[in-house]
């Protein structure tokens, strides 16, 4: 029996850190961990500064640099933050209504043919193609099933 929570030893070994990021005057970034300020670096991109602060941390703590996760926590004025998290929010629902479409489409396609409706056209019915009718129904995109226990 498998256990759906268990992690892998890289998950285990993993550390995760906030990456404080703070745009200067010159365009470049300057980032420091919020657990440890004594790590600090900068990049000309936020992409270069998170590159560079997971080696710095990776050093800091005698780690590999694969073992360090970043939250990249940038300094911006209120209203900017306010923004950027309402599409982080935004992005996340729509990740949990895509997921939620596309069980209940498995749902009513495994249902239609349940009843003997040929897959195209419960495809037609649905409003998707025969072709993803199929890929819902096949073995290989069905969630396991956990036993019970």
């Amino acid at each position: 029996m498998s256990d759906d929570t268990a992690t892998t030893p890289m998950e285990e070994n993993m550390k995760t850190y906030t990456a404080r990021l703070e745009r200067e005057k010159d365009g470049r970034w300057t980032v420091e961990l919020e657990e440890e300020p004594r790590v600090h670096t900068w990049g000309k991109t936020v992409e270069q500064a998170l590159a560079r602060m997971r080696e710095a941390s990776a050093l800091w703590f005698g780690t590999g640099e694969d073992e360090i996760e970043l939250v990249p926590r940038p300094v911006l004025p209120k209203t900017t933050s306010k923004t950027v998290e309402q599409a982080r929010q935004a992005r996340k629902q729509a990740r949990n209504a895509d997921r939620l479409a596309v069980e209940q489409t498995r749902k009513a396609a495994a249902a239609l043919t349940g009843r003997g409706i040929s897959m195209r056209d419960a495809a037609v019915i649905l409003g998707i193609s025969h072709q993803r009718v199929h890929q819902l129904l096949s073995p290989e995109t069905r969630p396991p099933r956990r036993k019970a226990g």
